[in-house]
């Protein structure tokens, strides 16, 4: 009797393993659209954002050189971003504005020198911007765009990681890697390749602050030069959103004004 038990018990405990492990394997499998719209989620919900940052560049010898920025974004109705960035200090750089309109259609650049904007063509979006090692058009790109090709290249216990085309005939990068963290669905770190698939740049989110409802913001960012041996860290200080802005803040005209 207790060896018919003893069978009986084993039997039930193989079948509940069995069922669990089928259960297992019916796991959801995400598909790289479904990682995208989870990104979108995890993005802060906001219309207008403030932010006052450090930017720290390092060279190849180690030597650093910190530089206080202020930056106004927007995103338009269209989905569009509209960015306006300062530099604070140190003297050599305070006053030079920046003005990215609607995802890099029109970039205009300010310094209080020249004490006249000036239009970046789109011949010169992959020029270096005050020896950051970061180009113009790295500074506009939206490597989330839906409109890219995207494959789901591997999926890791930590990572979800994925190959990005842009579809942009002027694009400087023939593709993008992402690398997507699977508990808080941001992109950890994005490497950029050139013709050739040549890994060119990375960038590194090393620090975020996730709110109480599961939004990211990164709160320290690298960005490295491979070919110069630089890079490029910008770590944030304070942050508002939505805050209350001219309809014409992001314009010409906001670019030369002394004060924002």
């Amino acid at each position: 009797m207790k060896i018919r038990k003893y069978f009986f018990t084993m039997i039930t405990l193989c079948l509940l393993f069995s069922g669990i492990m089928a259960y297992a394997g019916t796991e959801t499998i995400l598909t790289v659209d479904e990682i995208m719209d989870k990104m979108e989620e995890t993005s802060p919900d906001f219309t207008t954002q403030k932010t006052i940052s450090e930017m720290i560049l390092i060279d190849e010898k180690g030597n650093e050189e910190v530089r206080e920025m202020i930056m106004f974004s927007q995103e338009g109705e269209d989905g569009k971003s509209s960015t306006l960035m300062r530099f604070l200090s140190p003297k050599s750089v305070k006053g030079v504005t920046l003005l990215n309109i609607d995802d890099g259609e029109k970039i205009y650049l300010y310094m209080p020198a020249y004490n006249k904007p000036r239009r970046i063509a789109s011949s010169s979006k992959d020029d270096e911007f005050m020896g950051t090692g970061l180009s113009y058009e790295d500074m506009s790109m939206d490597y989330e765009d839906k409109d890219y090709e995207k494959n789901l290249l591997e999926e890791t216990d930590s990572e979800y990681i994925i190959e990005v085309f842009p579809s942009e005939e002027d694009a400087s990068y023939e593709k993008i890697i992402l690398h997507v963290d699977k508990e808080n669905f941001y992109a950890k770190k994005v490497e950029f390749y050139e013709a050739g698939s040549e890994l060119t740049k990375t960038l590194t989110i090393n620090k975020i602050k996730v709110d109480d409802n599961d939004k990211v913001t990164p709160m320290e960012i690298e960005f490295t030069d491979i070919a110069e041996n630089q890079k490029t860290k910008i770590v944030m200080k304070e942050t508002e959103n939505n805050i209350e802005l001219s309809s014409g803040f992001f314009s010409i005209r906001t670019l030369s004004k002394p004060t924002l």
